[in-house]
């Protein structure tokens, strides 16, 4: 059995799957661990095309062989509709999705129910049915509990994948009864190479990308596909760096403009919380770039107003203590945030505080 999966690192995840379809030892459940970006989506999504796909047990044939009806079914929703769409989705009977959707808090137990019911349908193709929860540590509490009774009583060629970037907020019952699969960040060689092999990008972008992505290539490929991302990102990074100079007015209407052109289509916590993140990342750098390590910055993109930002400080005599309350700030906001606390505000309170 030969295999087909596009994937970027985290080599020992994949072969393992691939070894479960080719010895046919698969797990009811699993848990995809590791932060967003790493790829966990796409993996989830092959492996369950092969397990659908018809012609898996052909030794010549490449799978997802994308030509049987399974494969082509698959292939024709899948660009009608975003995989990672929010909400719930039956791609086709045998394959089910669910995500968050987007304004609310928690995986609902109306959406569990659903996925429930229609995983335990008889198999269209007479194959295995394939269940995919993404972002499962936003499930609530009732919805959990759902989940778990199945995951109690498996049925027989039923699999369930559970995609997840931590285990905290996962119920312990849930986690016991499944087959936990970690996935790490990709060393930024790694990606570099797929960009400028496969991708055909050129070395200054594949540096920049490889470095900014911080070993998540799923986050590099999104900042080389989409310009409009890749500029927001840039733009929240420049706002920070812009309030070393700036007085706190100036900050705010900078925040107030944030706030209102939101083109990435993210709830205004969902906004804030990347903002907040993307600052960590600076304030992280000019740690790096304070104790000498250049090569390590994420944002090598910015060096030149990093290091200037850095000269600074040294001759304010302001010392890596400085830097450290900064990122107790900024980690404070993203608690603001977790407890409801209104996005601009906790910005606004977190850029003063600077």
């Amino acid at each position: 059995m030969k295999f087909n999966w596009p994937f970027i690192g985290n080599e020992n995840v994949v072969h393992f799957l691939q070894k479960n379809i080719t010895n046919n030892t698969i797990s009811n459940a699993y848990i995809f661990l590791g932060p967003v970006d790493l790829g966990k989506s796409t993996i989830a999504r092959f492996f369950a095309k092969s397990l659908l796909c018809q012609n898996k047990d052909q030794v010549e044939i490449i799978t997802p062989c994308e030509n049987c009806d399974a494969c082509e079914k698959l292939q024709i929703i899948e660009k009608q509709y975003n995989i990672a769409e929010n909400g719930c989705k039956t791609l086709y009977g045998d394959f089910y999705l669910v995500n968050k959707e987007k304004e609310a808090k928690n995986i609902s137990i109306q959406q569990i129910r659903e996925f429930i019911s229609a995983l335990g349908m008889s198999s269209f193709f007479n194959s295995y049915k394939v269940g995919i929860i993404e972002s499962a540590e936003t499930l609530s509490l009732g919805a959990a509990n759902a989940l778990l009774k199945t995951l109690e009583e498996p049925k027989q060629k039923v699999v369930i994948i559970l995609v997840v970037s931590s285990l905290k907020d996962l119920p312990e019952t849930i986690v016991s009864r499944s087959q936990i699969l970690n996935f790490y960040p990709v060393a930024s060689d790694i990606i570099y190479d797929y960009l400028t092999i496969t991708r055909k990008t050129t070395h200054s972008v594949a540096k920049n990308l490889s470095k900014l992505c911080l070993g998540r290539p799923a986050l590099a490929v999104k900042f080389l596909e989409n310009k409009n991302f890749y500029e927001n990102y840039i733009k929240k990074v420049k706002i920070f760096l812009e309030f070393h100079n700036q007085d706190i007015n100036d900050r705010f209407q900078a925040i107030e403009e944030l706030m209102k052109k939101n083109t990435d289509d993210q709830t205004p916590v969902q906004l804030a919380n990347d903002a907040i993140i993307i600052w960590m990342g600076i304030v992280r750098d000019l740690l790096l770039l304070d104790s000498g390590h250049t090569d390590l910055i994420q944002h090598q993109i910015v060096s030149d107003e990093l290091h200037q930002i850095v000269k600074i400080n040294i001759e304010a005599e302001k010392n890596s203590d400085n830097l450290l309350k900064l990122m107790q700030i900024l980690e404070k906001a993203k608690q603001y945030l977790k407890a409801n606390v209104n996005p601009k505000l906790v910005l606004e309170n977190a850029a003063s505080s600077l």
